[in-house]
């Protein structure tokens, strides 16, 4: 799995779900092309995606959510949840719910006030992530297609030159 290469994806996914939450409960829909991509954000209860292979948690009302849509099939997909439930129903129930419907399970973090899951099921990766708000628990999940051709990721360490200099 190609963590490193999917990181920039989560990081403008929760910028886009804090900019999503803090706005108006009113429907929203903004689409744009840019870079042979089509981007989709919208928010408010009616944000689901249509065929969002991740599955959604039976307790949670949809916030928003963001799909990118590329002429050469490259996709992501983003969808943003609010539930009533704690933290921990609400990611056992992914932990399971995700290996029942195939997906391998890659890595699972748990905190005090935080849940993470990495999966990956065919051609696509996926990341869930739940957190523990002051007043309800926020479900991020994440779907994006593996492209073939992209770059692996060196496994060798990080050798500091005058193109890249040490950044401490």
């Amino acid at each position: 799995m190609r963590s490193s290469a999917f990181l920039p994806v989560i990081t403008i996914t929760i910028c886009a779900c804090v900019a999503l939450n803090s706005c108006a409960k009113n429907e929203k829909e903004v689409s744009f092309k840019s870079g042979g991509m089509t981007h989709t954000f919208a928010e408010g209860s009616e944000s689901k995606i249509k065929d969002f292979p991740l599955p959604i948690y039976p307790n949670a009302q949809p916030t928003g959510s963001v799909t990118a849509q590329g002429d050469d099939q490259e996709n992501s997909s983003f969808m943003m949840l609010s539930s009533a439930d704690s933290l921990s129903q609400v990611g056992d129930f992914y932990s399971q719910k995700l290996q029942e419907d195939g997906w391998t399970i890659h890595a699972t973090t748990r905190m005090p006030k935080m849940v993470n899951i990495s999966a990956t099921r065919k051609d696509m990766e996926a990341n869930v992530m739940v957190g523990l708000d002051s007043e309800k628990t926020t479900i991020t999940l994440a779907v994006s297609k593996e492209l073939e051709g992209v770059p692996k990721v060196s496994d060798e360490p990080y050798t500091p030159d005058k193109l890249n200099p040490p950044t401490d």
